[in-house]
Protein backbone atom coordinates (compact mmCIF):
# COMPACT_ATOMS: atom_id res chain seq x y z
CA UNK A 1 0.00 0.00 0.00
CA UNK A 2 1.99 2.48 -1.38
CA UNK A 3 0.02 5.90 -1.67
CA UNK A 4 -2.91 5.68 1.47
CA UNK A 5 -2.95 9.83 0.61
CA UNK A 6 -6.88 8.97 -0.49
CA UNK A 7 -7.20 6.93 2.40
CA UNK A 8 -6.40 9.40 5.16
CA UNK A 9 -7.98 12.34 3.23
CA UNK A 10 -11.54 10.33 3.69
CA UNK A 11 -10.61 9.10 7.18
CA UNK A 12 -10.26 12.75 7.88
CA UNK A 13 -13.24 13.95 6.35
CA UNK A 14 -15.29 11.13 7.97
CA UNK A 15 -13.55 12.13 11.47
CA UNK A 16 -14.55 15.20 11.32
CA UNK A 17 -18.59 14.37 10.13
CA UNK A 18 -18.29 12.35 13.14
CA UNK A 19 -16.94 14.64 15.46
CA UNK A 20 -19.49 16.90 14.53
CA UNK A 21 -22.38 14.51 15.77
CA UNK A 22 -20.76 13.53 18.56
CA UNK A 23 -20.72 17.84 19.01
CA UNK A 24 -24.50 17.83 18.53
CA UNK A 25 -25.66 14.85 20.93
CA UNK A 26 -23.70 17.09 23.76
CA UNK A 27 -25.43 20.48 22.64
CA UNK A 28 -28.78 17.84 22.82
CA UNK A 29 -28.04 17.64 26.76
CA UNK A 30 -26.96 21.54 26.86
CA UNK A 31 -30.43 22.00 25.97
CA UNK A 32 -31.94 19.64 28.08
CA UNK A 33 -30.26 21.34 31.08
CA UNK A 34 -30.53 24.83 29.88
CA UNK A 35 -34.40 24.14 29.58
CA UNK A 36 -34.99 22.36 33.08
CA UNK A 37 -32.73 24.58 34.80
CA UNK A 38 -34.83 27.95 33.41
CA UNK A 39 -38.27 26.60 32.89
CA UNK A 40 -38.42 24.58 36.25
CA UNK A 41 -40.70 22.53 36.76
CA UNK A 42 -40.23 21.55 32.65
CA UNK A 43 -42.81 19.71 31.50
CA UNK A 44 -42.75 20.00 28.06
CA UNK A 45 -44.35 22.43 25.44
CA UNK A 46 -47.02 19.65 24.71
CA UNK A 47 -49.60 18.01 26.59
CA UNK A 48 -48.72 14.27 25.24
CA UNK A 49 -52.25 12.78 25.79
CA UNK A 50 -50.85 8.86 25.23
CA UNK A 51 -46.78 9.82 26.35
CA UNK A 52 -46.08 6.27 27.11
CA UNK A 53 -47.38 5.09 23.67
CA UNK A 54 -44.55 7.81 22.83
CA UNK A 55 -41.84 6.60 24.67
CA UNK A 56 -42.36 3.14 23.75
CA UNK A 57 -42.71 3.99 19.99
CA UNK A 58 -38.93 5.44 20.17
CA UNK A 59 -37.74 3.23 22.37
CA UNK A 60 -38.68 0.80 19.19
CA UNK A 61 -37.64 2.43 17.11
CA UNK A 62 -34.01 3.15 18.93
CA UNK A 63 -33.64 -0.54 18.73
CA UNK A 64 -34.99 -0.87 15.15
CA UNK A 65 -31.76 1.73 14.76
CA UNK A 66 -29.33 -0.21 16.49
CA UNK A 67 -29.80 -3.52 14.71
CA UNK A 68 -30.60 -1.62 11.33
CA UNK A 69 -27.21 0.55 11.55
CA UNK A 70 -26.13 -2.74 11.65
CA UNK A 71 -27.10 -4.07 8.68
CA UNK A 72 -26.26 -1.54 6.65
CA UNK A 73 -22.87 -1.25 7.76
CA UNK A 74 -22.48 -4.67 6.69
CA UNK A 75 -24.43 -4.00 3.61
CA UNK A 76 -22.33 -1.27 2.51
CA UNK A 77 -18.74 -2.75 3.42
CA UNK A 78 -19.63 -5.74 1.40
CA UNK A 79 -17.13 -6.50 -0.81
CA UNK A 80 -16.70 -6.84 -4.69
CA UNK A 81 -14.27 -8.08 -7.53
CA UNK A 82 -14.80 -4.95 -9.24
CA UNK A 83 -14.08 -2.92 -6.23
CA UNK A 84 -10.65 -0.94 -6.76
CA UNK A 85 -9.10 0.60 -3.93
CA UNK A 86 -10.79 4.02 -4.33
CA UNK A 87 -14.19 2.46 -4.32
CA UNK A 88 -13.20 0.71 -1.24
CA UNK A 89 -12.66 3.89 0.55
CA UNK A 90 -15.47 5.33 -0.53
CA UNK A 91 -17.41 2.43 0.67
CA UNK A 92 -15.34 2.37 3.93
CA UNK A 93 -16.27 6.43 4.17
CA UNK A 94 -19.73 5.99 3.52
CA UNK A 95 -20.73 3.22 5.87
CA UNK A 96 -19.01 5.49 8.61
CA UNK A 97 -21.18 8.51 7.67
CA UNK A 98 -24.28 6.52 7.58
CA UNK A 99 -23.67 4.52 10.68
CA UNK A 100 -23.16 7.47 12.63
CA UNK A 101 -25.68 9.66 11.16
CA UNK A 102 -28.53 6.95 12.13
CA UNK A 103 -26.66 6.92 15.58
CA UNK A 104 -27.87 10.37 16.18
CA UNK A 105 -31.78 9.06 15.80
CA UNK A 106 -32.11 7.83 19.05
CA UNK A 107 -31.01 11.44 20.90
CA UNK A 108 -33.08 13.27 18.55
CA UNK A 109 -36.05 11.26 19.91
CA UNK A 110 -35.03 11.82 23.31
CA UNK A 111 -34.56 15.30 22.89
CA UNK A 112 -38.39 15.23 21.11
CA UNK A 113 -39.65 13.42 24.37
CA UNK A 114 -37.94 16.17 26.69
CA UNK A 115 -39.55 18.69 24.73
CA UNK A 116 -43.24 17.10 23.98
CA UNK A 117 -43.36 16.37 27.97
CA UNK A 118 -40.41 17.13 29.56
CA UNK A 119 -38.99 13.13 29.70
CA UNK A 120 -35.39 14.35 30.45
CA UNK A 121 -34.66 10.56 32.03
CA UNK A 122 -35.83 9.37 28.48
CA UNK A 123 -34.02 11.88 26.90
CA UNK A 124 -30.59 10.68 28.84
CA UNK A 125 -31.26 6.40 28.01
CA UNK A 126 -31.52 7.49 24.32
CA UNK A 127 -28.20 9.81 24.61
CA UNK A 128 -26.43 6.84 26.04
CA UNK A 129 -27.83 4.67 23.12
CA UNK A 130 -26.50 7.12 20.40
CA UNK A 131 -23.17 7.92 22.42
CA UNK A 132 -22.85 3.65 22.36
CA UNK A 133 -23.56 3.78 18.09
CA UNK A 134 -21.27 6.57 17.53
CA UNK A 135 -18.42 5.10 19.22
CA UNK A 136 -19.07 1.74 17.88
CA UNK A 137 -19.26 3.44 14.62
CA UNK A 138 -16.65 5.58 14.41
CA UNK A 139 -14.00 5.50 11.93
CA UNK A 140 -10.70 4.36 13.56
CA UNK A 141 -7.72 4.55 10.75
CA UNK A 142 -6.09 1.27 11.61
CA UNK A 143 -9.41 -0.66 11.48
CA UNK A 144 -9.38 0.95 7.32
CA UNK A 145 -6.13 0.38 6.96
CA UNK A 146 -6.40 -3.74 8.01
CA UNK A 147 -9.66 -3.58 5.58
CA UNK A 148 -7.43 -2.53 2.44
CA UNK A 149 -5.35 -4.94 3.67
CA UNK A 150 -7.58 -7.74 3.01
CA UNK A 151 -7.97 -7.42 -0.24
CA UNK A 152 -6.55 -9.07 -2.98
CA UNK A 153 -3.13 -8.76 -4.37
CA UNK A 154 -4.21 -6.89 -7.90
CA UNK A 155 -6.77 -4.72 -6.11
CA UNK A 156 -4.46 -2.89 -3.29
CA UNK A 157 -3.20 0.45 -3.43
Amino acid sequence: MEDLSGLRKAYRTSSLVGAAVIASLFLYAVVVEVGRAWLKPFLGFARVENALVLRYAFYAAAIVIVISSRILNSLILRKSRQDDPKAIIRKLSLAAIVSMALGEGPAVMGLALFLLGGFSRDFYMLLIVSLFLEFMYFPRLRNWENYLKDLPLSCRL
